[in-house]
């Protein structure tokens, strides 16, 4: 199967459990997603958003700047600059 297109059913699922709160069961599989195609940039950002909500925003902010190198994206520097807002720096 193509990379892309199993990173993206594996993203996607990921995003479900998202909305369902289920945050650390969508870590998984944007992590699978991410092993899958570590050029996916929508993993990185939404692992990113759940990690922070899960308050584990060093390795979130990790995931936004890495989704960023990848590609420009409007919700990953959302995003970034929220947490660099709210940490002061």
């Amino acid at each position: 199967m193509d990379p892309e297109v199993l990173s993206d059913a594996y993203s996607r699922k990921g995003d479900a459990l998202a909305l369902a709160r289920k945050f650390e069961e969508a870590i998984a599989l944007y992590d699978r997603a991410i092993e899958v195609d570590p050029e996916c940039c929508e993993a990185w950002t939404n692992k990113a958003i759940a990690l922070n909500a899960l308050g584990r925003t060093r390795e979130s902010l990790e995931c936004v700047e890495r989704a960023l190198d990848i590609s420009p994206s409007p919700i990953a520097e959302d995003l970034r600059e929220s947490m660099i807002g709210e940490s002061g720096e």
